[in-house]
């Protein structure tokens, strides 16, 4: 059975993947950030990786051109982060150009990049967690569940603490590159010589989710994600940059 630690441990993080980015929002609406482009960015978040996405991968990796790409790290890898980049980005410029389109406060990418972000990791991580435990504790109960649950509940307790801990980490981490890529694609959105930072978006994504697929399959968990927070302190760099340089209130091209 899992210990007492480690749930306690799911479950703090579970919280935090809900209190962080709400937390983070509530200091946004202080500054003049809109409840609106936070729950764009969860919707589009939803829509673009969860939905979209989601569907191009069945097509892709159920055809012959699949196996050959879960054949091999380097082109799944390769695979992997540009969908990532190109899907998530393509809804995040869409997100800016249509349903943001009168909110030119440049705030606003703040907004939607924490709604993104935090979206991503209550519905990845703390979901995720919050039904584990749901499991474990009617496990506990003596409740009798399908074979199959069990089973898949099972490798939990093998799984240290640390690892529990690394995953709030990633987590912090890919909340950053998001809000820092939400703040290079508003830029790219608002024109006036700055649309290369769309792609440049697309590669930053990509380059942190190439990174952790093939730094996880050859690196201890720990140098994986310093790796990938590497990428994502340097993706914070350029957007702060590019944010202390944004108007107020840019046109949108």
């Amino acid at each position: 059975m899992i210990s007492t630690g480690t749930m306690a441990v799911m479950a703090l993080l579970a919280a935090l993947t809900a209190v962080v980015p709400l937390g983070v929002m509530l200091l946004l609406r202080r500054r003049g950030g809109r409840w609106g482009a936070f729950w764009t960015g969860v919707g589009t978040f939803f829509l673009f990786a969860l939905v979209l996405e989601a569907m191009f991968h069945q097509l892709v990796l159920g055809s012959p051109l699949g196996a050959a790409i879960r054949g091999n790290i380097w082109l799944y890898a390769l695979y992997g982060g540009l969908a990532a980049g190109i899907f998530e980005e393509t809804g995040r410029l869409l997100a800016f150009r249509l349903m943001l389109r009168r909110r030119r406060e440049r705030i606003t990418a703040l907004a939607y990049g924490i709604g993104h972000g935090g979206g991503e990791a209550f519905l990845l991580l703390g979901v995720t967690y919050l039904s584990n435990l749901v499991l474990l504790a009617l496990l506990q109960s003596g409740t009798a569940l399908p074979p199959e649950i069990t089973a898949a509940l099972e490798p939990l307790a093998a799984v240290p603490v640390s690892t529990f801990l690394w995953a709030g980490f990633e987590r912090v981490g890919a909340i950053t590159l998001h809000m820092a890529c939400s703040v290079l694609v508003f830029a790219a959105a608002a024109g006036r010589g700055r649309r290369w930072l769309f792609p440049a978006a697309v590669l930053l994504h990509f380059a942190a989710d190439f990174v952790t697929v093939i730094a996880g399959a050859r690196l201890p968990i720990a140098a994986t994600e310093l790796l990938v927070a590497l990428c994502a302190l340097l993706a914070a760099v350029l957007a702060a940059r590019v944010y202390k340089n944004l108007e107020e209130n840019p046109e949108m091209t």
